[in-house]
């Protein structure tokens, strides 16, 4: 599954999907009479199943859905069917804008329905996602043959994985080429907010620490949201929702972080040490219930 998630994380959603942590960062670059590398690493998240995306000229690093959904299934194997938003409302969407938001929230959906084997309901959000590919401008990213591809694949969950990444991975280059950076800045909100969705609702259920750490890691990403859309918003159209992502953010500015170091790995062959910790947060019940509200809130509207 490794192999597929790489894949998937790379291109998923928006062609914009990454990680709180970074990669392993090399911090003896000023010591160069040191024999020895001293590696940083982040045991928080797999770098493998995250990247960065550069817009604009810009380096950001948000998380995925995938990685999102991966967590919450490993918390609580009941598929719950309520958080998706409903694939057959793709019609109602006729602004570049809505368009491209739900394009990246039926990417979460995709990413969702897929984890959970949902075979059936992955096909639709597939193809809802094909529809708005189109009226986006980004044709043949998912077109009918790689719609029938993944069908056929039903059975094999890596497949599928990949097959979604390639359609994504068209439509990125799509993007790149043609400088739509607006464009795959929406994808990415919707993408992000929906698998915040996912996250708060899950919380609410399980109490789970692990879905509370990276719910609160969100800080960040929230940030990196804000900046782009406010980069992009020469218009004003999406002023409404910075201010409300912009209130969101003042809950988050309440969550308190803390860090764990754990015992280093020597790897005496590479002449490296991997020095690894853990972050875990502390969020106030009346914080993560506004989150909670205020997420629901700003989806139904995307979503409506």
């Amino acid at each position: 599954m490794n192999s597929a998630f790489s894949l998937l994380s790379t291109f998923f959603v928006g062609f914009v999907l990454f990680s709180c942590s970074g990669d392993g960062v090399d911090v003896s670059s000023d010591q160069p009479d040191s024999d020895e590398l001293i590696v940083v690493t982040d045991d928080v998240l797999d770098s493998t199943e995250a990247m960065n995306t550069n817009i604009n000229g810009k380096i950001f690093s948000i998380p995925s859905p995938i990685q999102m959904v991966s967590l919450i299934k490993k918390q609580d194997d009941v598929y719950n069917e309520s958080v998706m938003t409903d694939a057959g409302n793709v019609d109602n969407f006729t602004t570049t804008f809505k368009r491209a938001i739900n394009m990246g929230v039926y990417g979460a959906d995709l990413g969702y329905a897929t984890i959970y084997e949902k075979n059936l309901q992955a096909v639709s959000y597939l193809n809802s996602v094909d529809k708005l590919s189109t009226e986006l401008g980004i044709a043949g990213a998912f077109d009918a043959d790689l719609v029938q591809r993944f069908i056929d694949n039903g059975n094999n969950q890596d497949s599928m994985l990949i097959i979604m990444s390639e359609g994504y991975r068209k439509g990125d280059q799509f993007l790149k080429d043609n400088e739509q950076h607006d464009v795959a800045s929406l994808i990415l909100t919707g993408g992000w907010i929906e698998s915040m969705y996912f996250a708060t609702t899950s919380f609410q259920k399980t109490k789970d620490q692990e879905i509370a750490n990276r719910i609160g890691e969100q800080k960040t990403a929230l940030k990196t949201i804000v900046d782009l859309l406010t980069d992009f918003n020469g218009e004003g159209t999406y002023t409404d929702l910075i201010t409300k992502l912009k209130d969101l953010q003042t809950d988050f500015d309440k969550i308190e972080f803390n860090y764990e170091f754990i015992e280093p790995v020597t790897i005496p062959e590479k002449f490296q040490t991997n020095i690894r910790s853990k972050s875990y947060v502390k969020i106030d019940d009346k914080i993560i219930a506004s989150i909670t509200k205020k997420i629901k809130t700003i989806r139904n509207e995307l979503i409506g």
